[in-house]
């Protein structure tokens, strides 16, 4: 099938004798961080559906993921963290009402039996301001200098202290795709919250892991491990656990107007 033949192309050249071979299981945070560490893709739980996802900041394997979605670059990726303090320099530039809203989206969780059934998580599209991305590639812009370009790649994966005043770290641009603001959301499913924190390195200092539905293009969203890996198969890499049986999709709302977009 076409997406076993991309991803099975695209492998990451890292990879090496001692790697993990693809299909290998784990119900441990941080054995799947240290997979994607490693630059491998894992399929995991989260609130409603399975995801599948990679290490933000890891430009190859986050192409995998966008040729296995036939998911065009420009549209950008969204991406899970662990906690609100994590990400609370790039709420900073917010309105103290906007910000708010989007922490008090993020700390709700379900207190009782069937609260499931009303919960939603909140994904929310944070403005960058200029110093923390660039936009521009080589599509972009052709009369971009060809050094600017490599100099701004290698900054993408350049590594900060987020929380020092004016040390924002850098988000990379193949994640944004071709918008100023990411798409991110702290997880409220407690093994993936983990699992963001194994992240949280120099150069990922956000502890930032991709998470788009787990299926292939065209089809629905996994639901269960067994329908993941009948997807997948030996292609990937698979953190064990149950959602959290969310019955509504994962909201998705502009922060700087407040707008619902999905």
């Amino acid at each position: 099938m076409a997406y076993r033949r991309s991803i099975v192309s695209m492998k990451s050249e890292t990879m090496n004798a001692t790697t993990e071979p693809n299909g290998a299981t784990t119900t441990s945070p941080e054995q799947a961080a240290q997979w994607l560490q490693q630059g491998k893709l894992l399929a995991y739980p989260t609130e409603s559906v399975w995801g599948i996802g990679c290490d933000a900041y890891n430009q190859q394997a986050v192409e995998q993921i966008l040729a296995i979605k036939n998911r065009p670059s420009e549209k950008g990726m969204i991406v899970v963290t662990d906690s609100i303090e994590r990400i609370r320099p790039l709420l900073q530039q917010l309105p103290q009402s906007r910000q708010q809203q989007i922490i008090a989206s993020w700390s709700t969780r379900a207190s009782e039996e069937n609260a499931a059934h009303t919960q939603q998580a909140h994904t929310w599209l944070l403005p960058l301001k200029t110093a923390e991305f660039s936009a521009t590639t080589e599509a972009d812009n052709e009369d971009t200098n060809t050094q600017d370009i490599g100099a701004h790649k290698a900054n993408a994966s350049k590594a900060h202290d987020p929380h020092q005043p004016g040390n924002e770290a850098l988000v990379p641009y193949w994640i944004t795709g071709k918008h100023d603001s990411i798409a991110v959301r702290v997880i409220a499913h407690p093994l993936i919250a983990q699992l963001c924190q194994q992240m949280v390195s120099s150069a990922n200092p956000y502890g930032l892991v991709v998470s788009t539905s787990c299926n292939p293009s065209g089809d629905s969203p996994a639901k269960s491990f067994e329908q993941a890996y009948a997807y997948f198969g030996q292609d990937i890499a698979y953190l064990q656990g149950e959602t959290l049986g969310y019955v509504l999709p994962s909201q998705i709302s502009d922060a700087s107007s407040g707008q619902v977009i999905r």
